[in-house]
């Protein structure tokens, strides 16, 4: 059996950690390390790691002596690692028991794949289940597809020199547009292999409640397609054009002035440019990315009209008569233009656009 690195970065985990240990600890697979990085935690995090390490020699704990941030962790973590094989988990998070077994598996019987990810799972403070996450490599283009349960070859990290430590919160999503280049991924459909926990003081969270954050996590993602579209697939997109697919990336809405003017126009031409790429550069199957692009351009639709119906919300109070027309067919509002308000032929004429030409 192949040696399993397992890095656990952490700082004042205390709330989680034992479970997040636990679940690896208790792999059916049993050829793990688990290297655990305590990252300068001032609670009790400290305390727990050292009995787990007095408890089960599979656990090593390394102490930064300043706090190095999560990319910084996960460095110092891998540069200690001794497995063939290596993954990392967060320290609020859980694997499976089967896990590592089948991701594993899949390595071992396709020599080709250097990556290997699953679906997961997502669960609350309490435990409880809230969905599930997944799809294709190619949708890396729209979302953080590989984000919580995965597998490399330790060529992997070695090539890529880590994760970039500049990139803190979104160290994982440039690590796999960085990999998508140079290695081939595996998908599996397993949603139970995984548990991803949503909580208000978990990392990502803290994107949403501060405006510098935010601005400075906006600003990685940018710099990190820019390299993604214009080195890997020799796009030559502009800064618009990166700024555009950051936009539909994080599925933001325009505000009321910009979606009554051509620029949501941009989102169609964008749509366009990135089905005109050669996607084999970074090894994508182009009409996987292409269902990919349909599957973001529909999200787009929807979200437009949930903005519609908002909009319409408001409308019944003005005009009740004219906002039962929501769902009418495509022709009424041919046959009826002239009665409806500006915006209202504006977005309408947009989302018909995107739908070409399906009723509403």
């Amino acid at each position: 059996m192949k040696l399993v690195s397992i890095i656990l970065p952490t700082f004042n985990g205390e709330k989680f950690i034992e479970s997040a240990i636990d679940s690896c600890l208790s792999q059916s697979y049993s050829n793990i390390e688990l290297v655990i990085v305590n990252d300068c935690s001032d609670d009790n995090t400290g305390k727990i790691i050292e009995q787990y390490m007095a408890k089960d020699k599979r656990v090593r704990v390394i102490t930064n002596a300043r706090n190095m941030k999560l990319p910084g962790s996960l460095n110092i973590g891998f540069d200690n690692a001794n497995g063939e094989y290596f993954t990392w988990i967060s320290d609020d998070n859980l694997f499976g028991v089967n896990a590592i077994e089948k991701m594993v598996g899949a390595l071992e019987n396709d020599e080709r794949a250097d990556i290997v990810y699953s679906s997961y799972s997502f669960i609350d403070e309490e435990n409880r289940h809230l969905g599930h996450y997944g799809d294709e490599p190619e949708f890396l283009v729209f979302s953080c597809i590989v984000g919580a349960c995965f597998l490399y070859r330790k060529h992997v990290h070695v090539e890529l020199k880590g994760y970039d430590r500049e990139k803190f919160r979104m160290e994982d999503m440039d690590f796999w547009l960085r990999a998508a280049e140079k290695f081939r991924f595996l998908y599996l459909v397993e949603p139970d292999m995984y548990k991803y926990r949503k909580h208000s003081q978990s990392l990502t969270s803290a994107i949403y409640g501060n405006e510098e954050i935010r601005a400075e996590y906006l600003k990685h993602y940018f710099d990190s397609f820019e390299v993604f579209f214009n080195k890997y697939l020799k796009a030559a997109f502009s800064k618009e054009d990166i700024t555009n697919h950051i936009n539909i990336f994080f599925e933001h809405q325009p505000d009321r002035k910009a979606l009554l003017s051509d620029q949501v126009m941009t989102y169609v031409n964008h749509f366009d440019k990135l089905n005109k790429l050669d996607w084999e550069l970074v090894g994508f199957r182009r009409n996987v990315v292409s269902e990919m692009i349909e599957k973001k351009r529909e999200k787009i639709i929807g979200l437009m009209i949930n903005d519609l119906q908002f909009e319409n919300q408001k409308l019944r109070k003005k005009n009740p008569k004219l906002a039962l027309h929501l769902n009418k067919p495509i022709s009424w509002y041919y046959k009826e233009y002239e009665t409806l308000p500006l915006w209202y032929k504006r977005i309408g004429h947009v989302i018909k656009f995107f739908q070409r030409n399906k009723s509403w």
